[in-house]
């Protein structure tokens, strides 16, 4: 992150690989509501993408901001196990397209694009919560009950993104081996 003023900021990553749906770089603009981004070609930041923060992310990305400042370097190497976690499928909002109601039918599982599985919300078509905000196909040891069919959404989910980060935080209180007050 880069502050050009108070209340103006730009996010700094390394040169998205668009192609590549577990890419951090280009899910971390896309967790901004953002497809776009410039190339920076000159100083300090030359090679590196940079997109300008929407003002209403301000405060998120001064948490984000928060909670890694308690680790030395830039990057460091993170083992995550899914199966111990599941944060992701807690308060999510899976939006279903045409190619996931199409491998439910294929799955015999149809009705998992109608209600009580789904609903409709802002026009989309999402998958519906129970009411502990589980999804309702997350089953017991953390495991999805409809894997084989699961959404796009949840199959391009990147692992360690700042969304699982967020979710890890924000439902367990886990920030990532230690805790913002550290």
């Amino acid at each position: 992150m880069v502050w050009e003023g108070r209340a103006r900021a730009r996010l700094l990553v390394p040169l998205p690989k668009e192609d590549d749906p577990r890419d951090l770089a280009y899910y971390a603009i896309l967790d901004l509501g953002k497809q776009r981004y410039d190339v920076s070609t000159r100083g300090v930041t030359k090679g590196l993408a940079s997109t300008l923060v929407p003002r209403d992310c301000n405060d998120i990305m001064r948490q984000r901001i928060a909670r890694d400042r308690v680790h030395r370097g830039a990057t460091r190497k993170v083992t995550f196990d899914c199966l111990s976690c599941g944060a992701c499928c807690y308060a999510n909002r899976v939006v279903l397209d045409e190619d996931d109601i199409e491998r439910f039918r294929r799955g015999g599982r149809a009705q998992f694009a109608r209600m009580p599985y789904a609903r409709r919300s802002r026009g989309q078509l999402v998958l519906r919560l129970a009411p502990d905000r589980a999804c309702l196909h997350l089953g017991a040891g953390n495991r999805c009950g409809i894997y084989a069919i699961r959404p796009e959404m949840c199959r391009v989910f990147p692992v360690a993104s700042e969304c699982c980060l967020s979710a890890r935080a924000e439902e367990f209180g886990w920030y990532d081996g230690a805790s913002p007050e550290s």
